[in-house]
């Protein structure tokens, strides 16, 4: 095809595009301020990617935004199966997903759209814990965020010839400028705007997990487990395949800034999981606790409505957004990224 595709991000949903175009022939640069190679752990806790769990969690649909998007999970569903068999170094592991919920919730009860549907071997649990109300499992994955992220650098990199541009943009309007006859796909997570600023609609929810040391023998390195509690929040253990660890979380922050870790949440998350995953549970001067390697702290980038995938022109420049995916960009990514090549390949279809 040779048509030029610049994309502006480069967290998964970015990369994914990048892939899905790339595959369709488009010749693809990557516009960015921080790469998955350029990630070093410590710093920039906007740059969303390499914080995740990362895993699948179906939930039910309560607004029309989750029934527009529950499907781009479902996707991914299916291409991070294959994926995971053909490129093992992905890190993708399908493995036992277990939700219990821990209070009387209808939507959960009654299978609400969104929740059961597509899910290979779901089932609901007769056998529950204590406290617990309803359960279910069914066929999930689990992912290394970092190593994934990586994974998908060197494929577009060495394989498919991306170029890389790190590069911090205040308006999509430099990158057209930069590439004038190119389309852009606008994978920037808050949805950055053609003349500078973000997405009145987008808005940034803090989340802080922690990175958990298990012992040898723990069955948690081989499935995730997710307590919705009568509260609301969530306690949950998400294993990173490739001796990555367990991800314990989580909180869910509206509006907080806060980049450093909360003593308040760590607390709250040890205290949390000490009794729903006993297997991960150590001893410190005779007190219980979690062998935590690392507090992780991003930044989810949320968006009212839900996700916006959809096409523009500005100034003559075509514009295929997507972004605002929330805690869900790993989830969607395949699911949106195919969506995204649709709209590129109707670029001559009348708006």
């Amino acid at each position: 095809m040779g048509k030029q595709i610049v994309i502006v991000g480069a967290g998964v949903i970015g990369l994914t595009c990048a892939w899905v175009l790339s595959e369709e022939g488009y010749d693809v640069t990557i516009i960015a301020e921080k790469f998955p190679s350029t990630f070093n752990g410590e710093i920039d806790h906007d740059y969303t990617s390499p914080w995740a769990g990362a895993h699948f969690r179906p939930f039910p649909s309560m607004t029309e935004g989750d029934l527009k998007d529950f499907p781009l999970t479902r996707v991914t569903y299916e291409i991070m199966k294959k994926i995971s068999i053909k490129y093992p170094e992905s890190s993708i592991k399908f493995m036992k997903g277990i939700d219990y919920v821990e209070a009387d919730e209808e939507a959960y009860a009654t299978l609400k759209t969104g929740y059961a549907d597509g899910l290979h071997n779901f089932t609901i649990l007769k056998d529950l814990p204590t406290n617990v109300k309803f359960g279910a499992e069914y066929d999930t994955w689990c992912l290394n965020s970092p190593l994934y992220l990586q994974f998908l650098e060197r494929r577009l990199r060495m394989h498919f010839g991306v170029e890389f541009i790190i590069a911090k943009l205040m308006s999509l309007r430099q990158a057209s400028q930069l590439f004038p006859s190119a389309q852009l796909i606008n994978c920037s997570g808050l949805g950055l705007k053609y003349d500078g600023g973000f997405d009145d609609k987008c808005y940034q929810v803090r989340g802080q997990t922690l990175l958990v040391k298990a012992p040898k023998e723990c069955s948690y390195k081989n499935m995730t487990i997710t307590h919705r509690l009568p509260n609301g929040k969530f306690s949950f253990v998400i294993p990173r395949p490739l001796d990555g660890g367990i991800i314990v979380g989580g909180t869910r922050q509206p509006l907080d800034f806060n980049h450093s870790s909360n003593d308040f949440d760590t607390t709250e998350l040890i205290s949390n999981a000490i009794t729903r995953f006993p297997e991960l549970v150590v001893y410190r001067d005779n007190k219980p606790t979690l062998d935590v390697v690392k507090i992780n702290v991003g930044f989810r980038p949320m968006r009212v409505g839900g996700t916006r995938i959809e096409r523009e022109v500005i100034d003559e420049t075509t514009i295929v957004h997507c972004y605002g995916f929330g805690s869900s960009g790993f989830e969607m990514s395949w699911g949106a990224a195919e969506i995204v090549a649709k709209l590129v390949s109707t670029i001559n279809v009348k708006l």
